[in-house]
C-alpha cells in the first residue's frame, strides 16, 4: 500500500519550532519537499544549519547569491555543499567563501575534479596551508609556475611535492631543493617514482634520516660506480653500495665492500645474501655485530672451503662456517 504525502505550504506554520530547534520545514525537505522562498530556505536549527543546506544535500541547486552564503556554525555554506555534490562556480566572491578552518568552495570544486588557473583562487589556503593549487594536483593537474610550485603548507609539502607524488618531473635545481620538515625534497619525490639524475649535488641531497636521493634511485635499480654517491649513508648506516647489493649490482673493491651498517652487516654481506661468492680471506672474516662473517653467508648458500681457519670462524653463539657447511651439505 502507498501512500501521498501531502506537504505543507503554509509559511507560518513551516516556520514552527519543536523542542529541538527544527523547523517543520527541515522535516518536509528530508521527506522530499521543494521550497524556493528565501525566507523558508534561511530557516536554521540551532547548529546553523538551514533548509537550504538541507536541500542543497539533496542535489538542489541556487545561483542566489545571499543563499549560498548562508553558513552553519562549522561555516559551512550552502555553495559548499552545492560543490560537494559537483555544482560549480567561477564566482571569485563565492569561491572564497571559507569554513572555520579555511576549506573554501575553491577547495571543494577542486577536490571534485575542478580545475582554475586564476592565481589568486590557487592561493587561497585551510587552515593547514593546504592550497587549492595543492588540491588540484592532487587529481592530476600540474602547473610550470614557479611561484605556484613553491606554495607550502605546515608540514613544508609544496605544490611541487604533490605533483611529483603524482609522476610529474622537473630538471629544476631550485624546485628539486625544495622541501619538506622532514627534509623530503621534490628530487627525493621523483626519484621514488622512478625518475633518475646523475647531478651530484642533486643525489647527495638527505632527509632527516639521512635517507639520500642517490639511496632512492638505487632501490629503483639505478647504479653508479662513483665511490662518493657508494658512500652515502642513511641513518640506520645502509650506504648507495649497500641498496645497489641488493638490487644485483656487484663490485670488487675491498674499499666498499667493507662499508658497514650499524649492526655491522656490509656491502660483502649483502652482495654474499644474493649468491656473490670471494675467496679473499680479508673480506670472508667481515663480521656484523654478532659475529656472523661474511664466509657464513657465503656457506648458508652452498660455498665450501676447505680451509680450516675459515671453517674455525664462529659467530657469538659458537656456530662456525663448519657447522653452516655441514647443515647444508646434510640437507
Amino acid at each position: 500500500m502507498y501512500y501521498m504525502i501531502d506537504f505543507i505550504e503554509d509559511k507560518r506554520i513551516l516556520s514552527i519550532k519543536n523542542k529541538n530547534g527544527v523547523f517543520l520545514a527541515h522535516v518536509q525537505i528530508k521527506n522530499g519537499w521543494r521550497t524556493e522562498n528565501k525566507k523558508i530556505l534561511k530557516l536554521a536549527d540551532e547548529r546553523g544549519r538551514t533548509v537550504a543546506h538541507i536541500q542543497a544535500e539533496n542535489g538542489w541547486t541556487t545561483e542566489n547569491e545571499e543563499i549560498l552564503r548562508l553558513a552553519d556554525e562549522q561555516g559551512q555554506t550552502v555553495a559548499h555543499i552545492q560543490a560537494e555534490h559537483k555544482w560549480r562556480t567561477e564566482d571569485k566572491k563565492i569561491l572564497k567563501l571559507a569554513d572555520n578552518w579555511g576549506w573554501t568552495v575553491a577547495h571543494e570544486q577542486a577536490n571534485r575534479g575542478w580545475k582554475t588557473e586564476n592565481k589568486e583562487i590557487l592561493k587561497l589556503a585551510n587552515e593547514w596551508g593546504w592550497t587549492v593549487a595543492h588540491w588540484q594536483a592532487r587529481h592530476g593537474w600540474t602547473t610550470k609556475d614557479k611561484e605556484i610550485l613553491k606554495l607550502v603548507n605546515k608540514q613544508g609539502w609544496t605544490v611541487a611535492h604533490e605533483q611529483a607524488w603524482h609522476r610529474w618531473t622537473t630538471e629544476d635545481e631550485k624546485i628539486l631543493r625544495l622541501a619538506d620538515k622532514e627534509g623530503q625534497t621534490v628530487a627525493h619525490e621523483q626519484a621514488r617514482h622512478g625518475w633518475e639524475i646523475e647531478n651530484k649535488e642533486i643525489l647527495k641531497l638527505a632527509d632527516e634520516r639521512r635517507l639520500t636521493v642517490a639511496h632512492l634511485q638505487a632501490r629503483n635499480g639505478w647504479t653508479t660506480e662513483d665511490k662518493e654517491i657508494l658512500r652515502l649513508a642513511d641513518k640506520e648506516g645502509q650506504t648507495v653500495a649497500h641498496w645497489q647489493a641488493k638490487r644485483g649490482w656487484r663490485t670488487e673493491d675491498k674499499e666498499i665492500l667493507k662499508l658497514a651498517d650499524e649492526q655491522g652487516w656490509t656491502v660483502a654481506h649483502e652482495q654474499a645474501w644474493h649468491g656473490w661468492k670471494t675467496e679473499d680471506k680479508e673480506i670472508l672474516k667481515l663480521a656484523n655485530k654478532w659475529g656472523w662473517t661474511v664466509a657464513h653467508e657465503q656457506a648458508c648458500f652452498g660455498w665450501i672451503t676447505e680451509d680450516e681457519e675459515i671453517l674455525r670462524l664462529a659467530d657469538k653463539q659458537g656456530r662456525t662456517v663448519a657447522h653452516v657447511q655441514a647443515k647444508k651439505i646434510s640437507k
